[in-house]
């Protein structure tokens, strides 16, 4: 039987940990799993952990001792571990990566590369070797969910369209796992036209329907999607009404959010309160790309004042 599966016994959690329903990743026992499951879900638990801002390494620690015969697992998700809390990784764990042997590693080194070596392009290609290399088996689906995401970053929307037509090569249960869909709702609302945005809207308007009560966090990534779905959709009042349950989470700012708000007073208010916004989110996030494309400007608008004066 498919684990993943609709019937299977991982098909919630996997649910949750993509939805980022983390409190609720964290809260399982390991013992209410099988034996056969239970390294996955610690894996999830692990990875929750670290996603709330938490130290996972006693968790970590009680893999090693339970699951012997995973050490390469566990060296992972340490270095990820000291990677997330610390911010440094000494033991450069991920730079000696060239090649990955196993889809975790594929993914955590890749976002590696972006987050901490702003280099997208050989995430990419990292990526790209371990789907080329023949390890990947029916259920490993997230190195593709990366992939995408990056691919969508660098506006290459082609390339990321592919990866999605290319599931019609894949069993059917791997077009009805959470990973396609979340797949397939970026890729419908980045093709545009309303059809396609309201189908992502109303997925994702689903996903809101489960109770995120223990999970503010994900509560607050759903809709700030929403958010941005309902812009496009150019349905104003529903995103204000989305934008004031935001202002609700308190502590859950981030870049993304603000670049957001951004967007939507430039429509509604013509920018009156952009300067203000902006300085909140260079405070926020000064590696944003927003806040990136209007210090290029400037800089390129400042250059262009100085050669008009110089030549006055």
């Amino acid at each position: 039987m498919d684990s993943f599966g609709d019937s299977g016994e991982l098909y919630t959690i996997r649910n949750q940990f993509f939805t980022n329903q983390h409190q609720k990743v964290i809260s399982y026992d390991l013992d209410q799993f099988s034996p056969e499951g239970q390294l996955k879900v610690l894996e999830y638990q692990v990875r929750s952990t670290i996603a709330l801002q938490k130290d996972a390494s006693n968790l970590i620690d009680n893999g090693k001792s339970s699951f012997p015969d995973n050490e390469q697992l566990f060296l992972l998700l340490s270095a990820w571990n000291d990677l997330k809390s610390f911010g440094t990784d000494d033991s450069t764990y991920f730079e000696d990566i060239t090649q990955a042997e196993f889809e975790l590693q594929a993914i955590l080194t890749a976002i590696y590369l972006v987050n901490f070596k702003k280099d997208i392009d050989q995430a990419i290609v990292l990526l790209t070797n371990y789907i080329d290399s023949g390890n990947l088996n029916p259920d490993e689906l997230e190195s593709f969910l990366v992939l995408v995401q990056l691919y969508l970053i660098k506006g290459n929307f082609n390339a990321a369209n592919k990866i999605l037509l290319n599931f019609k090569n894949f069993p059917d249960s791997a077009r009805d796992s959470i990973i396609y869909q979340v797949l397939e709702s970026w890729l419908l609302s980045v093709k545009g036209e309303s059809d396609n945005i309201s189908n992502s809207y109303y997925f994702y308007d689903e996903l809101l329907s489960v109770d995120f009560d223990d999970d503010s966090q994900g509560r607050f990534k759903i809709l700030n999607v929403l958010f941005v779905l309902t812009l496009q959709l150019k349905h104003y009042p529903e995103a204000q009404e989305l934008l004031a349950q935001m202002k609700t989470l308190e502590g859950k700012t981030d870049g993304d959010f603000l670049a957001n708000q951004i967007t939507m007073d430039y429509l509604l208010n013509n920018g009156e309160n952009v300067e203000e916004l902006l300085k909140e989110l260079s405070k926020a996030d000064e590696e944003h790309q927003l806040v990136k494309d209007v210090n290029e400007t400037n800089s390129k608008f400042d250059e262009i004042v100085g050669k008009y004066k110089a030549a006055v």
